[in-house]
């Protein structure tokens, strides 16, 4: 091609709004409506290289590993392959039950219950029993309220009922008795949480020219309404989102691109994950890695406990 050729057809896609020219002096760049062309071709083809799913699934890989140290990291992770800003929601909701109890014995008198509940969340409660107990007893009581309560939330949590026909000695019943008052108390005050990793890579990746909308985002971020609206948005729509510039509806996004997607928890509970960059982001790279992320995710959260 010719120089001629080439300044023509840059003028044409200037003209078709796929590219602008911000003032005179400057070349031209893709707008937000190019970018978008870009992104329709590439859905449904992106997926993460093989280092990148192998670093995600290394991450899935400790069993052992806390559900909200799971997400925090995850959260990390995103943003470290992306080059983004990641967000990781973790829903709690009124209908969210309890899915296993784990009680671990510390002393005859001391023990410890980890909750673990279907939206992933996860207490931990030290009990100071009035009765000893034996391990067996702190065994036999784990099995029994597992079978009795796991699928039930508050709404649905009769105090008394577990404990009616059970045999464990005073001791045993005792434990009961407390262990089940602290999964009242804690399915009673869990809230929504949202894990952010990466806030630097938004300073970074912007440019310097855009650096007043660089602290209107970071300032917003700050805010726990501003991304739970924006998490909750991917639930309700159930599909990988991509949003570039004056697409977003919230005006902090609107110099940003977002990309999203909902993951399923289990009982009808979902959450979310997205990220948060320039218009000019590596798009295959992130949605693949956005998308695969999820399904992981999504997969440990159904079977938490193993």
């Amino acid at each position: 091609m010719s120089p001629a050729t080439v300044r023509g057809e840059m003028a044409r896609l200037e003209q078709l709004g796929f590219l602008v020219q911000p003032h005179t002096s400057a070349g031209r760049r893709p707008t937000d409506m190019a970018y978008r062309y870009y992104v329709d071709l590439l859905m449904g083809q992106p997926m993460p290289s093989p280092r990148d799913s192998n670093a995600v699934e290394l991450l899935f890989a400790a069993r052992s590993r806390e559900i909200e140290g799971l997400m925090q990291e995850a959260s990390l992770l995103l943003s470290r392959l992306t080059h983004t800003t990641a967000m990781v929601f973790a829903p709690y909701i009124s209908a969210d039950t309890l899915r296993h109890l784990e009680l671990v014995r510390f002393s005859a008198r001391r023990v410890m219950a980890v909750m673990i509940t279907m939206g992933g969340q996860v207490g931990r409660r030290l009990l100071n029993l009035e009765n000893t107990v034996t391990i067996d007893t702190v065994e036999r009581v784990s099995a029994y309220l597992n079978r009795t309560i796991a699928g039930k939330g508050l709404d649905q949590f009769d105090r008394g009922a577990p404990g009616r026909g059970a045999r464990f000695g005073d001791g045993g019943m005792t434990m009961m008795e407390t262990v089940l008052d602290e999964i009242r108390k804690y399915l009673g005050t869990m809230e929504e949480r949202v894990f952010i990793g990466g806030t630097a890579n938004i300073v970074r990746e912007m440019d310097r020219a855009e650096s007043e909308w660089v602290q209107v985002l970071l300032e917003a971020l700050e805010k726990q309404y501003f991304i739970l609206d924006l998490l909750k948005d991917l639930i309700k729509e159930k599909r990988l989102t991509v949003r570039i510039g004056e697409e977003n509806r919230l005006r902090e996004l609107r110099k940003f691109a977002f990309v999203g997607t909902s993951y399923p928890i289990g009982a009808g509970l979902s959450g979310s994950l997205g990220v948060v960059g320039p218009t000019c982001m590596d798009y295959a790279r992130t949605i693949g890695m956005v998308e695969y992320m999820a399904e992981n995710l999504g997969r440990r959260l159904w079977n938490p406990v193993e």
